[in-house]
């Protein structure tokens, strides 16, 4: 099922629910989610950059302070995806994959530890060809 998430261009999330994976949430291209999603299996979520890295990056000059305004209408922030993660039901939630990190303005490690300590949930971070089982149930 697509839903229309809030970025700078048309994008949209998707609940998808299939009786091999239960619900999978997946949220990418998007600042926030104004949508809960009961009985969720698996979540795959963008945590893009974090605020501390950014703003260390503008006054280093890594980073053009105009980087800000757009990734506050176009790409989700840490404590953003937290707030989403929590507002989910994350109950049986066995699987958290963020994805879409910044080169610059991100830190899997820390996004990973701080997911995982606040869900107590398995975290990880999404690589080009990496694989995952996302089965819940015999097919």
């Amino acid at each position: 099922m697509p839903f229309e998430v809030h970025h700078d261009v048309p994008c949209f999330g998707y609940l998808i629910d299939h009786p091999a994976t239960g619900r999978i949430l997946f949220l990418i291209d998007t600042y926030l989610c104004e949508y809960t999603f009961p009985d969720l299996s698996h979540i795959i979520i963008e945590t893009n950059y974090v605020d501390d890295i950014l703003e260390e990056n503008i006054l280093k000059g890594i980073e053009h302070p105009s980087k800000r305004e757009r990734l506050l209408t176009s790409h989700m922030e840490l404590e953003t995806t937290k707030a989403v993660l929590m507002a989910q039901g994350i109950t049986e939630v066995q699987n958290i994959i963020i994805t879409h990190l910044s080169d610059r303005n991100s830190d899997e490690d820390r996004f990973v530890d701080e997911i995982k300590a606040l869900t107590g949930k398995p975290v990880y971070a999404a690589k080009a060809g990496m694989t995952m089982c996302l089965t819940t149930k015999p097919y």
